[in-house]
């Protein structure tokens, strides 16, 4: 392998760890770009890659984390629809109405 392939193949593995490093702190819009930057760089490799299985590891990592990230929020969303309705009903019972209406949102 040339000089080129070796630095594509150490850029890809620097990648693909930051993606896992970004995965762990929650920044999945650092992991989306790492992934884009590997990506180009996998396409453009005419060899293959010596370290796939620690790469599919690492993926896998990730994957984890994007599951586990995700899980917790459909929970935490869950919880947050049961209160807002919890509120809405004890609105009702005590006859008032709400000039502005209840909205939670959140930014993953």
């Amino acid at each position: 392998m040339n000089s080129t392939g070796w630095n594509s193949q150490a850029d890809i593995v620097r990648l693909t760890k930051t993606a896992v490093e970004a995965a762990e702190r929650g920044q999945w819009d650092a992991v989306v770009q790492c992934y884009g930057e590997r990506g180009a760089l996998l396409a453009a490799m005419q060899t293959p890659l010596q370290e796939v299985s620690d790469l599919l590891k690492l993926d896998e990592q990730i994957r984890d984390r994007v599951r586990t990230a995700q899980a917790v929020l459909v929970s935490l969303l869950g919880e947050a629809t049961a209160t807002r309705q919890r509120l809405q009903g004890l609105q009702q019972r005590l006859g008032g109405q709400s000039s502005t209406p209840v909205t939670v949102s959140m930014k993953a």
